[in-house]
């Protein structure tokens, strides 16, 4: 199987590895070629304008799986509710000739540890969130509700210790929860 991941930091950061965080934690439980093209502080806009390098110019992959809405959330770099949708729209629109809905997973935005977090809260994640969830409907995309999972988990805060403890980055917890949410919601696809 192949994969193709995309989005900002929270797809491409190294907690242990030299390899992002999440490939880690996908390969020890899939037998998987994965490409990752996030890029750190990137928000819906700016990888609506990055398509062509960071989806259309790699490998054909068998699912494409976008996180983005968490810096676009970001109170000191907000990209409004409405802006946020069009750009969304844009994203869906432009990959659906190369990926059919049935391969491609939208993720919300993370939850985020509002006792360490300064510049995003919980409203806000759920308001994007919402966003992405009626966007990938509109598209019959799957998608994965990462913040509402997260905040289910009974050692929330421990999701996020790790190197930059900060709230929002994850530590190995919050990669070991964000993998098997990926493999399960492909199961559930293949099946």
């Amino acid at each position: 199987m192949k994969l193709l991941l995309t989005g900002d930091s929270i797809i491409t950061r190294s907690e242990n590895h030299t390899i992002p965080e999440l490939n880690f934690q996908l390969q020890k439980m899939l037998a998987c070629d994965i490409q990752n093209t996030a890029i750190s502080g990137i928000n819906s806009g700016g990888l609506a304008l990055s398509l062509p390098n960071l989806v259309f110019n790699q490998p054909k992959c068998d699912y494409l799986i976008i996180l983005v809405g968490t810096n676009d959330l970001a109170t000191h770099k907000q990209v409004s509710l409405h802006q946020f949708e069009n750009n969304l729209e844009l994203i869906a629109s432009s990959i659906i000739w190369l990926y059919y809905p049935e391969k491609v997973i939208f993720i919300t935005p993370p939850a985020v540890d509002e006792n360490k977090q300064r510049v995003r809260n919980n409203n806000l994640v759920m308001e994007y969130g919402n966003i992405v969830k009626k966007v990938a409907r509109e598209y019959r995309f799957s998608v994965i509700d990462l913040a509402s999972k997260m905040l289910a988990e009974e050692n929330f805060p421990q999701i996020f210790n790790g190197k930059k403890n900060d709230g929002l980055h994850f530590g190995v917890n919050g990669y070991k929860l964000l993998a098997n949410l990926i493999v399960k919601k492909l199961n559930q696809i293949s099946n």
